[in-house]
Order: structure tokens, then sequence, then C-alpha cells
């Protein structure tokens, strides 16, 4: 009977746990579902820009401003991390964090330093117990990271860009491509993709005013553009993959949940038996 009793347990704490997994599953499909709305819209601005920036790096190709030219020194890179809160969404965290260690990995082995911006718990945590110089960290739910933490946040990393105090910023994050796929993204956001490096260590006393100007507010605009971009993209991967997470621990709970009640009832089958043995073995006793 104890067996019976344990097996009972197992089966009770399982169904418990589905209706965990389940409601999980049911919040990240709404959630998914209100990224989604806004997916096509972010794809087409981003598109947009990407485009526009290719005819800022071919206009200002002379332009000494480090937004176009970049630095000639490179000692020190800012790395923008985008995770998760929580956990239970599959590889979502693991994937970025991993990336984001090799990262600073092989710049540390080249003689540069890398600060980072954590945005996520789970990118913190990991930055804290891993060591990382972390410049700022930030939640990155809806309530914490609103429009305009999101711009001040742009603000600072890039004032950090034009000052020199650091020559690179680079951004990682996992782009939504589908339901069934989230790949781990990392680009250089400044200087910009495509730009050259002219050994720029800031700007140059006859730097043509217009063209500087110019590299200067499109390197701001660029930069923020590609943190909301990032930010929603990593919110709709996270979703999609704890979703997925979701779906598949209900079907193995269930799997074993349906293994429970058949050794259960087995069990039951095996007291049974053995109960009416021994009362036909008493009465044969008896009859002696």
């Amino acid at each position: 009977m104890s067996n019976v009793r344990d097996l009972s347990r197992k089966i009770t704490s399982l169904q418990n746990m589905q209706k965990v997994t389940r409601a999980m599953n049911m919040i990240s499909s709404i959630k998914l579902r209100k990224f989604l709305a806004c997916q096509n819209a972010v794809n087409l601005f981003q598109s947009e820009t990407d485009r526009i920036r290719d005819r800022v790096v071919s206009a200002l190709g002379d332009s000494s401003h480090p937004v176009t030219a970049g630095y000639e020194d490179r000692t020190r890179v800012h790395l923008i991390v985008f995770s998760a809160d929580k956990g239970l969404c599959g590889t979502h965290n693991s994937s970025v964090l991993k990336r984001a260690d090799a990262f600073a990995k092989e710049h540390w082995q080249e003689g540069r330093e890398v600060e980072f911006t954590c945005i996520g718990i789970k990118a913190i945590n990991h930055g804290i117990r891993s060591g990382w110089e972390i410049f700022r960290r930030e939640e990155s739910h809806e309530k914490a990271m609103t429009r305009e933490v999101l711009s001040k946040m742009g603000e600072k990393i890039y004032e950090r860009f034009s000052s020199g105090e650091v020559q690179e910023v680079w951004i990682m994050g996992n782009h939504f491509v589908s339901t069934l796929q989230q790949d781990t993204t990392l680009e250089r956001l400044l200087p910009l993709p495509g730009a050259g490096r002219g050994g720029s260590t800031g700007l140059a006393p006859d730097a043509e005013p217009g063209g500087d100007a110019l590299a200067a507010t499109f390197g701001g605009i660029y930069l923020k553009d590609r943190l909301r971009s990032f930010l929603i993209h990593s919110s709709l991967s996270e979703q999609s993959a704890r979703l997925t997470a979701m779906e598949n621990a209900t079907n193995n709970s269930e799997d074993l949940i349906n293994k429970y009640v058949t050794m259960q009832n087995h069990a039951r089958q095996a007291t049974i038996t053995n109960e009416l043995i021994e009362i036909v073995s008493g009465k044969e006793a008896l009859k002696g």
C-alpha cells in the first residue's frame, strides 16, 4: 500500500505542476500575440533605418566624426546585453549569456576592457557572478523598460562613445524569426556598420561642420532605434521560447502521469491479489 500512496502523491504533484505550466503557456501566448502585433512595423522601420544608415555612411565617408570614422585606438568597448527577467524559457537566456562571455573573453585576450549594460535580471545576476564591469543595469519588463528609460540609456551610452570613453558600442540579444526559431544576434552599433576607421581621436578642427553634425545626430538616433528594436525582439523571443518550453513541460508531465497511473493500477491489483491469496489461504488452513 505504501507504494500505491507514493505513486498517488507523485501523480498529484505532477497534476499541480501541469496546472502551472498550462497557465504559463497561456500567459506567454497572450503576450506573444501582443508583441507580434508590432513586429512588422518594427522590422519595416529597422529596414528603413538600415537603408538610411548606409546612405549616411556613404555620404560621410570623409567625415572625421567618430560615428563614421571610428577611433584609431580601441582600448575599451561597451556591450549591451538583453536577457529575460525570469527563467523557464528554454535556451533564451543561456544562449545570450554564453555568447556574451565569449565576446568578453575575446576582447580581454586582445588587451581591451569591456563594460556592460545589462537589460534583464538574468543578465544582471550572471554579470555579477562573472565579475563583469556593469555600467548600467535595468529589468526588462514593460514597467521598468519604458520608452523614456530606454531613451536616457541610449543618451548616456552615446555620450560615452562621443567623448571617447569607449571606442566601440555593441549590442547582443535574441532576434525573433518565428515561434520555432530565435537567433542570438551580435551587432556593432558604433562606429556605424560599414564605416571606415579613419583613425579619429575626436572631432578634427577643420572638419566640415554640416557633415559632423549629421553624423553626430544620426549616431544617437540609430543607437536608440536599435535599443528599441532589440528590446522588442528579445521580448518576442522570450515569450516564444517560454511558450514552447511550457508546452513541452505539459506534454512530458502528461506522459509521466499516465505512466504513474498505470504503475498505480498494477500496484493496486497486486495488493488486492495478495489480500485474496491470504484470505483463501487462511480459509483453507481453517478447513485443515
